[in-house]
């Protein structure tokens, strides 16, 4: 039996924190009264509580925050603590987004604080003498620019392709070469322990539940319209991916896999300064365009930016579904174009307030318009004889895509670990869709029609959410707790009209013509304290979340499940402790249990055609999945990380391909009993040569899909599944760098009932500097073996179907990036906070 593995690369320490995210290794459950009908009274005693903690003690730590010399914070900046006595090292991290920095459980001794940032010269802090249970709070450390010296100094490095730090694993895009032209869907494949499956559902260490946030915002998105978007948005906006397995009491409950967070890049550069980047791409039939551009103007109070990205592009594909019911085949094979165009706008600005505070806003807009053509075909007949017929359906969809996301962000920190992050947020999504879809039955040679039967449906969906969030934390007991709360509601509009063709006439029929309306409310309030003695970290957490939901179909045909209303509250616990063992090995266990909600679209009861034999429906009354997990991990010399976990999800729920009516079947969502999943994640970055870096990974995992729907309907399926991910960056000469990267997925389990074959793919691409570093051209080919197509076998409920598709994955891609600004910027951009290596050249 396999068990997945997962690998982590780069540094132990928390590199890069989310200004709203709490670095997490699991939580104990707080053992507080809730009551059912109004549970924020919990949160409303623990805050009450952390208000006045300030008397019961202090911890023996060291505090403080770094500013330039306009007192502005220095995020990010690598702060050090050292022994006075021999200069080593104690422990190490990055300081926050409002520069602020803490030192915790350190015993009685000496010490001094180095600190150096990207364009600073490194300052040393004065000896610091430390009692027990002594707090030595520094206001400030003001760091000096490198102005006089940056057309001296050369500095080379950049940071590692993952990094691993104790709640995360970091995919930093900027550190891969064949990430130029990649979608952000696309970029998921390459983060470890991620699959994008043949319905672009994203699977996280086996588990289909993964919740994907934007800058650490969860997306109210369905699974396919947040697939369509993830593939507007181009690498050259995407900062970093961040994949958090068992996020801590402060995240939302939602995601039985966990949490991938994708950070959009964000300049801090002072002065004004910007990036701008075109690229081409030909795939097997056709060409595709993109490019962006980032400006940036930041000063003493306050930083403003601005970005634009684009993807101008023809796709084609194709799907293939061939089944067998009641005696007879349908061998069906479908090809399809695309002409889309795809926008992304985000602007905003950080107003600095004293030197605690700070104001943001931020509004993010993104629109797709696209036109297909698909080209349908299904020959028809008895199995094991000729085919009677073929039915002919070359649809035409019209389509757009739109949505506008506005935020209002307050984050206060002090010098005493005391900090506040508000954020209030508003988001509208709408989609239009308008199907024709027709469909004639000839004779076997195709020149006769039997009969003919024309549809067209229009398609109008609108989403409003509104969220309210607040996260407390400060030092307590000489630990660290924090609180919060969220308050979110989200309301879904889905008009569907369903109209019968004949001739040029559009004829509404009312039979099958519906409106379908969601409201879902949450209510969320947390609690989570953490804490080290000596070698030993451990952090425990409780969040309670009271849920509140309503689905109404509107229909000429009133249904049974038309009308459906739920409201229930649940308790997650999270735990989790580590020991670091000594300098080269530490140990960690994690708890977490978690929920997963059914979308909008999984709830609509009505039905929907695919085509003339195939429809989807929803389930109005479909459970959430909840889903408890434990992970025991390694970590040796910050690298080498082995990753073993088990999770069971109850009332787990997945698409099910069903028949019905003779010679139709069907696509519901479908609650089953269990889904069990075993898993074993390795990881290892190392080098060949100096000039020649390696990151490996394997993830394995065992999952067991259980369901019993009646006689001749039940599921049972086991696979054992490897995924195997390597990456090589090699440094040439003359300022070329080469990039080979590939995976391997072995046969697994997709969409409930199917068994899909193996699926791998590769990229090669390669990098060259120009203008004096300032710019970079990059060509890259992806899939050269054009593997990266899928094939699954299903056989449930009377129905036995192959499925099969694939894209324009084979694509030729050419790529510049040009960097502008000020001489300071332009030498700070050659620097990397992240990175552990330099060298300099004084000329």
């Amino acid at each position: 039996m396999f068990v997945g593995v997962r690998t982590t690369f780069g540094s132990h320490n928390d590199r890069w924190r989310l200004a709203d995210t709490q670095a997490s290794n699991g939580a104990v459950a707080l053992n507080q009264p809730i009551n059912n009908h109004n549970p924020m009274k919990t949160l409303l005693f623990i805050s009450l509580l952390a208000a006045t903690s300030q008397a019961f003690g202090q911890m023996a730590s060291i505090r403080g925050v770094v500013h330039d010399v306009r007192h502005q914070a220095v995020p990010f900046s690598t702060v050090m603590l050292l022994s006075a006595a021999d200069s080593s090292l104690v422990k190490a991290q990055v300081s926050s987004d409002s520069g602020t920095y803490t030192f915790d459980a350190l015993p009685a001794g000496s010490y001094r604080v180095s600190v150096t940032g990207v364009g600073y010269l490194q300052h040393y802090s004065d000896i610091l003498a430390l009692a027990d249970s002594q707090l030595v709070s520094m206001t400030t450390i003001e760091l000096s620019e490198l102005t006089n010296q940056l057309n001296e100094v050369k500095v080379s490095g950049r940071k590692p392709l993952l990094e691993i730090t104790p709640d995360k694993t970091v995919l930093n895009v900027e550190a891969s070469i064949t990430a130029a032209g990649s979608s952000a869907l696309e970029l998921l494949q390459k983060a470890p322990g991620v699959l994008v499956d043949p319905s672009d559902n994203i699977v996280l260490q086996g588990k289909n539940g993964a919740r994907v946030y934007i800058d650490g915002k969860l997306s109210p998105l369905t699974q396919g319209d947040l697939a369509t978007y993830l593939k507007t948005v181009l690498a050259s906006d995407v900062e970093a991916i961040e994949i958090i397995s068992h996020p801590s009491a402060r995240y939302d409950a939602s995601g039985n896999a966990g949490i991938i967070n994708i950070r959009l890049r964000k300049n801090k550069n002072f002065g004004t300064n910007g990036s701008v980047t075109v690229g081409l791409a030909q795939g097997r039939f056709y060409p595709k365009q993109n490019g962006s551009l980032s400006l940036n103007h930041r000063t003493k109070g306050a930083n403003f930016f601005i970005n634009y990205s684009n993807r101008l592009a023809r796709d084609w594909s194709y799907i293939n579904f061939y089944r067998q019911q009641a005696g007879m085949y349908y061998d069906q094979k479908s090809e399809i174009t695309t002409w889309s165009s795809a926008h992304n706008l985000k602007a905003g600005a950080d107003f600095f307030i004293g030197t605690k505070s700070t104001l943001g806003i931020l509004v993010n807009t993104n629109n797709r318009n696209s036109d297909s053509q698909t080209e349908g075909r299904t020959p028809i007949g008895v199995i094991g004889r000729p085919n009677t017929s073929v039915l002919i359906a070359n649809n035409h969809n019209i389509a757009s895509r739109g949505n506008v996301n506005a935020n209002l962000n307050y984050q206060y920190a002090d010098t005493t670990g005391r900090t506040l992050n508000v954020d209030a947020d508003y988001g509208h999504y709408n989609a239009t869709g308008n199907n024709y879809q027709p469909n004639q039955y000839r004779d076997p040679t195709e020149q006769t029609i039997l009969q003919e039967r024309n549809y067209r449906m229009r398609t109008l969906t609108n989403i409003n959410l509104y969220t309210l969030k607040a996260d407390y934390q400060q030092p307590l007991w000489k630990g660290k707790l924090s609180t919060g709360f969220k308050l979110s509601s989200v309301t879904t509009g889905n008009n569907f009209n369903f109209f019968d063709v004949s001739s040029t006439q559009d004829v509404l029929n009312t039979d099958r013509t519906n409106e379908f309306t969601y409201t879902e409310r949450v209510s969320a309030g947390y609690a989570s304290f953490e804490q080290q003695v000596k070698k030993i970290q451990w952090q425990a957490g409780l969040r309670v979340e009271q849920t509140y939901s309503h689905g109404l179909l509107s229909s000429i045909n009133n249904q049974a499940d038309g009308n459906v209303e739920r409201n229930y509250v649940n308790l997650f616990p999270s735990a989790g402790v580590t020991y670091n063992a000594n300098a080269n090995n530490s140990y960690s266990v994690a708890f977490s249990r978690r929920i997963d909600r059914p979308s909008y679209q999984d709830l609509n009861p009505f039905e929907s055609k695919i085509d003339e034999l195939t429809y989807q429906k929803g389930n109005a009354f479909l459970l959430p999945q909840y889903t408890s997990s434990l992970e025991i991990s390694h970590v040796y010399k910050y690298k080498l990380t082995t990753t073993l976990g088990f999770s069971r999800t109850t009332d787990f729920f997945t698409s099910i391909t069903d028949t019905t009516e003779g010679n139709r079947n069907f696509i519901t969502t479908r609650n089953l009993s269990r889904q069990d999943v075993v898993s074993l994640a390795v990881g290892y970055p190392f080098s060949i040569a100096k000039w020649w870096n390696v990151y490996a990974s394997l993830t394995a995992y065992h999952s067991n899909n259980r369901a019993d729907f009646g006689p001749g309907r039940t599921i049972n399926l086991n696979a054992n599944v490897l995924n195997l991910y390597s990456q090589h960056s090699i440094s040439l000469p003359n300022k070329w760098s080469l990039e080979v990267s590939a995976y391997y997925t072995s046969p697994s389990i997709w969409g409930g009932t199917f068994l899909n074959r193996r699926y791998w793919g590769s990229t090669i691409g390669a990098s060259h500097k120009v203008l004096k570093d300032q710019g970079t051209l990059a060509i890259t080919l992806t899939d050269p073996f054009y593997s990266q197509q899928w094939r699954g076998v299903s056989q449930f409920g009377g129905l036995y179907m192959i499925a099969s598709g694939g894209a324009e994955t084979r694509q030729l891609r050419i790529n510049f990036t040009y960097n502008f600004g000020n001489n300071q910027v332009k030498a700070a951009r050659r620097r990397d906070a992240g990175s552990t290596e330099e060298s300099k050249r004084i000329n």
